[in-house]
């Protein structure tokens, strides 16, 4: 299993961030190669389930995730998911109030599907290349909620 974890300072409150954030409606506007949801039970609190595509070189995978925690307080945000089909992963969001906005961290363990592998003999460059979606994904979430 592969890890990464990236950190942004959002100029918004915890729970602006927070309220925006956990919108499964909205996750496709920021998370990098995310579309859908093509079904939804939920608002993104803890229980919610999405069904959405995930894109990673050209493939197109259905995932399902699965809300399992959800909390936010004007101190702290924190959001964990289960992400299950075509990749194998858990997601936790966390924001911490600092200087007046939120300082967000994303970090995911997942697990890198054979039939992308197959398309590139290189593992280090897929790590890469989900090391640049995380931030990108902190980095648009970062110019909406700042937007709002």
């Amino acid at each position: 299993m592969s890890n990464v974890k990236k950190s942004i300072f959002i100029a918004v409150p915890v729970d602006k961030f927070g309220a925006y954030a956990k919108n499964p409606k909205d996750w496709p506007q920021w998370y990098v190669h995310l579309s859908g949801p093509d079904e939804l039970e939920g608002d993104g609190g803890a229980g919610t389930q999405a069904e959405f595509k995930y894109s990673m070189l050209g493939i197109h995978l259905p995932v399902t995730i699965k809300v399992v925690e959800c909390n936010t307080s004007p101190e702290k945000h924190y959001w964990r998911g289960i992400v299950e089909g075509g990749i194998a992963a858990t997601q936790t969001m966390t924001a911490i109030a600092k200087d007046g906005g939120s300082e967000a961290t994303l970090e995911i363990e997942y697990t890198i599907p054979g039939n992308i592998l197959g398309k590139i003999a290189d593992a280090l460059i897929l790590e890469k290349i989900q090391e640049n979606a995380t931030m990108a994904t902190l980095e648009n979430l970062k110019a909406i909620c700042e937007a709002l």
